[in-house]
This record gives C-alpha cells, sequence and structure tokens, in this order.
C-alpha cells in the first residue's frame, strides 16, 4: 500500500463521492481489489468527531453550501499503525471549494488535545480562543484502496451517528465506539470517495463521477440533521 499525499502541511487534491447500496459496493471492491493483485486492504476502524461554534455557522455552510464549506473535526483509527504506543488523535481542518478539497492536519497526544483546542494552534488558526465545541460523533469501517500515488479510493460501512459529550471528546484517552455507546442513527449505504492529485483516472473509475450533479453525502451534514434535528432544504452534500 502506497501513503496518500496529506500529511503536516496544506495538500490540494480533487474528489468525488458515491453513495452505494451493498451489492453495488461488492462489485466496485472487486474490481479495486484486482487493481491490488487480488489482495483485499484490511478494514480500519475510525471515530471522528465534528467540532462547530455556537450558533452552528459551519453546519450552516455544510448543509446550505456544500461546494464551499469548512469542516473541524478529530479522527481516531485502530489500528493506529504509525502510534508507537502513544495515544494520538488527528486534529483537522478541511476546506472544500468547487471539487478541490484542501487539507490542514496534525497528530496531537491525547493528552494534550484539549489544550490545543483551548489555546489554538497555529497550524489550525480557526480554533484559537477555545470558542469550538463537539457536536457530533461518527463511527465508521474504512477500506482503503491504493495502488498508485496519483489516487485512492476509501469505501466507508457501517456508518454511525452518535451524541458526544466534551468530556469524552477532549479527555486524555482514546475515545472509541464503545464509549461513545449505541449510534442514534446508522446509515446502511456504503459511502464511497474517489480521491485524485489532478492526474487522468483509468476510464472505469472516472466513469463513476457524478458529473454535474451535487455532492453525493457527507457524514457532517447528515449526523447533524439525524442526531440534533438540524433541518434545512438538501442535507445532503459536502
Amino acid at each position: 500500500m502506497l501513503s496518500f499525499a496529506e500529511g503536516e502541511v496544506t495538500k490540494l487534491r480533487r474528489e468525488f463521492k458515491l453513495v452505494l447500496e451493498a451489492q453495488e459496493a461488492l462489485q466496485l471492491c472487486s474490481r479495486l481489489s484486482s487493481e491490488l493483485g487480488g489482495c483485499l486492504p484490511p478494514p480500519t476502524r475510525i471515530v471522528s468527531v465534528y467540532f462547530d461554534k455556537p450558533g452552528l455557522p459551519l453546519t450552516h455552510r455544510a448543509v446550505c453550501t456544500p461546494e464551499d464549506c469548512l469542516k473541524v473535526r478529530t479522527k481516531e483509527y485502530s489500528p493506529d499503525m504509525g502510534a508507537g504506543g502513544v495515544q494520538r488523535v488527528v486534529l483537522e481542518v478541511k476546506r472544500e471549494r468547487n471539487g478541490v478539497t484542501q487539507k490542514r492536519r496534525v497528530w496531537v497526544p491525547r493528552s494534550e488535545l484539549r489544550q490545543v483546542i483551548r489555546r489554538g494552534s497555529r497550524l489550525l488558526p480557526l480554533i484559537a480562543g477555545g470558542s469550538l465545541l463537539p457536536v457530533l460523533g461518527v463511527t465508521y469501517r474504512r477500506h482503503v484502496y491504493q495502488a498508485t500515488h496519483a489516487w485512492r479510493v476509501t469505501v466507508d460501512r457501517d456508518i454511525g451517528f452518535h451524541h458526544v459529550t466534551s468530556e469524552l471528546a477532549l479527555s486524555e484517552t482514546t475515545l472509541t465506539p464503545e464509549q461513545l455507546g449505541a449510534p442514534l442513527f446508522e446509515d446502511g449505504r456504503v459511502v464511497v470517495e474517489v480521491k485524485h492529485l489532478g492526474a487522468e483516472l483509468p476510464s472505469w473509475l472516472a466513469a463513476l463521477h457524478p458529473g454535474s450533479r451535487k455532492p453525493a453525502y457527507s457524514k457532517f451534514a447528515e449526523g447533524m440533521a439525524k442526531v440534533h434535528a438540524f433541518a434545512a432544504d438538501g442535507v445532503l452534500g459536502g
């Protein structure tokens, strides 16, 4: 498996999303596995927490203008192959504008997360002043298919949306699905993201692009609509 081009500095990439039923996803994964010589990549369990400011301005943007929005979240992976025994979390800002995704992310020891959120960070200036609050927990199981540095495909299943408290989101220990408890809502669909660096995609993969239609899915927008009954037209997208 190859590492994708993202890290502690700003990265730009293009991506599109698909929402598939289980059988459709199996067919796509079979083709993706053939690109890896018949190998099935091991799954990773991901726990993500989304943050927003009072009044939920980031939620409004994700729902109302999914083509131009900003998301702030943490992510934890199990297994975390690079942890080296340290409990850590990714703190990430994701900027989406007109089909281009820009990310700033930094690995933070779990024991320092609360302080980083409170004092702000040069890498993530939006969180300066400690005005962000956790608003949504999301759990899912991900397979990553990548045979080249030019593109990768992620396949997310078992998506669950949860209430989350500040005590859990900012605790000094790893946040697990078990700590979040049973999801308030489970999405049985499969979310596929095709991410690339501008290079030409294989024809069979490029053919999956939804074209001029709205972005297919947003865990943040979907989860806020389900968990917090956030009402707005077009909760899909972003």
